[in-house]
């Protein structure tokens, strides 16, 4: 797979596009109201802790233990990332769900809210944080990408890394864009230094 397939999976996603829209609107938004300039910092810091964010959600949240009751939660869990583990190769489940993506940043946009006791300020990190999720999910799919070579050795890094995640031990190598949080926490490994898994498909009690 060459770059011009992986642009065109990334760009004809539901996920991507209505995320695009938000970014363009946030941007636009926070730019027509003299906003950005006198929260500059705050537009930046969703990226700064992205490693540690990225990492703690991937490992605590998207790997929390699937629910034994069937139904709706057990469902949702596994199409938000249960079941990529099962099937990496399934492009649909790739991209993080619409529903999981409303829940979680409603409530960053609420947070940030609060922060400011302001929703037109809360707009400035908000954007910040669309911008770092669509960077996200373009760095995974091409990790996920078949055929597509990184260009830079640090892109090599991460690919491998993920992979070794993905089919040598799911219970090293969180991170996504960046090996920051795996660096801190001692959770960055290479496939000689740690046994291989039996449960990378079948993680958190997947087995059925």
């Amino acid at each position: 797979m060459n770059m011009l397939n992986v642009f065109r999976n990334y760009f004809s996603h539901s996920t991507i596009i209505g995320f695009i829209i938000m970014a363009l609107f946030g941007l636009y938004y926070i730019l027509v109201n003299d906003l950005l300039l006198n929260h500059l910092v705050w537009f930046f810091i969703p990226i700064i802790l992205a490693p540690f964010y990225e990492w703690y959600v991937h490992k605590y949240q998207l790997h929390a233990e699937l629910t034994k009751k069937e139904g709706w939660y057990r469902r949702y869990q596994i199409v938000l990332h249960h079941g990529h583990h099962r099937e990496p190769d399934n492009i649909k489940l790739q991209f993080a769900p619409w529903r999981y993506l409303i829940y979680a940043y409603g409530q960053v946009y609420l947070l940030y809210a609060l922060i400011f006791w302001d929703f037109s300020s809360a707009m400035v990190p908000f954007t910040g944080h669309l911008l770092y999720h669509l960077w996200y999910e373009w760095i995974h799919l091409a990790h996920h990408s078949k055929g597509y070579k990184p260009i830079f050795s640090v892109g090599k890094k991460l690919r491998d890394a993920h992979m070794s995640h993905h089919f040598h031990n799911e219970n090293y190598n969180w991170g996504i864009t960046n090996m920051i949080g795996d660096y801190f926490f001692g959770s960055l490994k290479n496939n000689k230094s740690i046994e291989k898994s039996s449960n990378t498909k079948t993680i958190s009690g997947y087995y059925d």
